[in-house]
């Protein structure tokens, strides 16, 4: 059995269209049919069937894609090895929330693509539950999240740090804590799906009242710019803020958080995943450049 043919028969599987497989795969549906009809051949059963407007798989052919799973991840590192002196056709697809690609990221794959100038990456940018969704569907190779620490199924994760949170202002207008009580400032709320909404109305709460201006900011540097232009207050990652809190423009107050409250940027990607040379080269990177990172500066 062709190889060809179990790939188009993963794909069709895991998007559920012969169109979309055929766009994905850059084949005509044709031809994605002709392998599909070689397949039904070899075995001599149906492994899809047409339903109405959908294409189901049948039980035939969830056994055969198991199968395919192994032979094609063999396939691939067959091919990473007789081509793992030429690169250049390598791609690492990236999948991060907003906040980890502007200040974690971008400097390591900057780094990273220094060194390997012929390896191609592609950021995807989106909220956590779709990431994952195209995690999990193969549309990206690594998923970079910051997010409470828990075990996914289907996932592997790696914790690569624990994000020191803390309240957030403007360098001048808040000195202390205490502020917040003698103070009217306009608090600056993360929106609601964010990963750190709770830490906010947890750790602030007590200082919440209906008299207090309220505004929820859509991204990290709608927050900032908000902290700015309102004089207002919010909690977010030192990382986000470090280079205005060490300019003296804002002030930063760490949240001692309790255990089920702490939050950690990780590195996920599916546990059936094969992690080819390149990409073990860059997890290996990322890794490295972060602890260095955290090993650099020290919150007053």
């Amino acid at each position: 059995m062709d190889i060809r043919h179990l790939i188009t028969l993963k794909t069709i599987a895991r998007l559920g269209s012969f169109t979309k497989a055929s766009e994905e795969l850059r084949y005509s549906q044709s031809t994605l049919t002709i392998h599909i009809q070689a397949i039904e051949k070899e075995l001599n059963g149906k492994v899809f069937e047409r339903i109405g407007k959908n294409i189901v798989i049948t039980d035939l052919g969830n056994e055969l894609l198991s199968i395919a799973d192994v032979i094609v991840k063999a396939h691939e590192k067959i091919e990473t090895l007789k081509n793992s002196r030429n690169l250049n056709e390598s791609t690492i697809r990236i999948g991060s929330q907003e906040s980890i690609a502007l200040y974690r990221l971008q400097p390591i794959i900057n780094e990273f693509q220094q060194t390997f100038p012929q390896i191609k990456i592609i950021q995807v940018l989106g909220q956590k539950s779709e990431l994952v969704d195209k995690l999990l569907t193969g549309e990206i190779d690594l998923l970079f999240v910051m997010q409470r620490p828990r075990d996914t199924a289907n996932v592997a994760a790696i914790d690569l740090v624990e994000e020191k949170m803390g309240i957030v202002g403007l360098g001048q207008n808040l000195q202390s804590l205490d502020d917040l009580k003698n103070k009217n400032f306009v608090f600056i709320y993360p929106k609601n799906d964010c990963t750190y909404r709770n830490v906010f109305e947890k750790y602030l709460g007590a200082y919440l009242d209906s008299r207090k201006n309220r505004i929820e900011a859509l991204s990290i540097e709608a927050i900032k710019q908000s902290i700015v232009v309102n004089s207002g207050v919010s909690i977010l990652p030192y990382s986000t803020v470090q280079r205005e809190v060490q300019s003296g423009q804002m002030s930063f107050f760490a949240l001692d958080l309790s255990l089920e409250d702490k939050i950690s940027t990780q590195l996920i990607y599916h546990k059936n995943k094969w992690l080819s040379p390149v990409l073990k080269e860059f997890i290996k990177l990322i890794e490295q450049e972060i602890h260095f990172s955290q090993s650099t500066f020290i919150i007053e």
